[in-house]
């Protein structure tokens, strides 16, 4: 049986959390929990939205809602539930108001050749996963110079390298459910995750071609979406590779965690998402934010892209971002290939200033050096791309071509569709 329902690609985008004085996070947490919708609609204008987005060329996609369940299927990460205790206690309360939880999911599979229609789909597909403040459109971002074209589109590089592609709203974000804040956290994320590889290998997430069992899954992560596939990975056989995207296991400490604290506020205050009823603890980036928290420092990027990103803006949870030291901390059992892909100008998690305790980005060497002891004993390679001159959203800059070639030139080495 298929799961999922088919929806047309979504017209606008959604809502998340902000940060808050932690006197106050217990009682925010439970009181706008139980008040949160278990969906908010995304509220970007449509006309702006549909130019941010790339058309799907050479391939074939269909996007559907996939149910998932909250409740962990696997080991909780040392640190979650808020670090308080209280995902724990109120979780059956929590997961009562919470109701049932979708994911949107757009699958994509490599256009059939005109010379041999009946071929069929690849038996490797992509597990694309967000960071925080996006959605799946990251993924796909037009071209401001060439609105039918390609030169920012990971999910096209895929799609040409042969790969099919599952581009995710996360829980809690874009057209996806968004649960009570306190229940949306890393090991939610990484649960919802590990549900979704169950589902492509069961050949149950509706395909454009009807369903579709794949042999393999890759997750590539970007920023948040990276944590979540070490922790998605960590211990689970069934994932075939993980490419890391903008993260390492350093972060600036001396700029980040200001950069991203004072940098957003509560959901609800923003014009974007008024009258979406999400909880005081679902917060966006304040008005103007986004290239100063994504793209600095000294990057070039079209300025064209940094508007749509600040019109088209999303959400994260406070639960989601306050337990990122204990995160990074982690220890972690990856037994497939990884991959890290990061831009040396990355302004949250490299070294740019002496002492700021970002990660040693300069080479591929260093990446592979700061990252390895952090994966486990058994993962059998890692493997480093640097691209220079690229910022932290690294599928929004002019280099974006040589980030998706790198990272596809590992692919086909390592985990080649077939």
């Amino acid at each position: 049986m298929v799961i999922g329902r088919h929806l047309e690609e979504p017209s606008m985008r959604s809502p998340s959390p902000r940060r808050l004085p932690v006197v106050a996070l217990a009682a925010l947490a439970v009181v706008g929990g139980l008040l949160s919708p278990a969906g908010a609609g995304p509220r970007a204008d449509p006309e702006v939205l549909a130019s941010s987005v790339a058309p799907d060329n050479d391939r074939d996609c269909t996007t559907s809602r996939v149910p998932v369940e909250l409740d962990p299927a696997t080991p909780a990460t040392p640190g979650n539930d808020l670090g308080l205790g209280l995902g724990g206690l109120l979780r059956p309360v929590l997961d009562a108001v919470a109701g049932p939880q979708e994911v949107v999911a757009k699958l994509c599979l490599p256009a059939a050749p005109v010379d041999d229609p009946d071929l069929g789909p690849p038996d490797t597909v992509q597990l694309l996963i967000h960071g925080i403040t996006y959605d799946h459109r990251y993924w796909n971002i037009a071209d401001p110079e060439d609105p039918t074209g390609n030169r920012y589109s990971w999910e096209h590089a895929a799609a040409t390298a042969g790969y099919a592609t599952l581009a995710i709203d996360r829980i809690g974000n874009g057209d996806s459910t968004h649960p009570p804040s306190a229940l949306v956290d890393i090991s939610t994320n990484a649960s919802v995750v590990r549900q979704l590889v169950d589902g492509l290998k069961a050949g149950t997430i509706e395909g454009p071609r009807g369903p579709v069992a794949f042999e393999r899954v890759v997750l590539v992560g970007h920023s948040y979406g990276s944590m979540t596939s070490w922790i998605a990975a960590s211990g689970n056989p069934d994932v075939d590779g993980v490419v890391i995207t903008g993260a390492t296991h350093n972060v600036r400490e001396v700029h980040a965690p200001v950069s991203i604290e004072t940098g957003h506020y509560p959901a609800v205050l923003d014009p974007q998402f008024a009258g979406s009823g999400l909880d005081p603890l679902y917060i966006t980036s304040q008005p103007g934010m986004r290239y100063d928290l994504f793209y600095a420092p000294g990057t070039d990027v079209h300025p064209v892209i940094v508007e749509r990103d600040e019109a088209t803006k999303g959400t994260v949870t406070q639960p989601e971002l306050m337990n990122y030291p204990v995160i990074f901390r982690t220890p972690l059992d990856i037994t497939a290939p990884v991959f890290y892909l990061i831009g040396d100008l990355d302004g949250i998690f490299c070294s740019q200033d002496p002492l700021d305790l970002g990660a040693d980005c300069s080479s591929p060497a260093t990446v592979i050096a700061n990252e390895a002891p952090w994966l486990g004993d058994d993962v059998p390679s890692i493997d480093a791309h640097v691209t220079a001159t690229a910022g932290h959203d690294l599928n929004a800059f002019g280099t974006a071509q040589e980030s998706f070639d790198a990272a596809h030139d590992w692919l086909t080495a390592t985990v080649a569709p077939r």
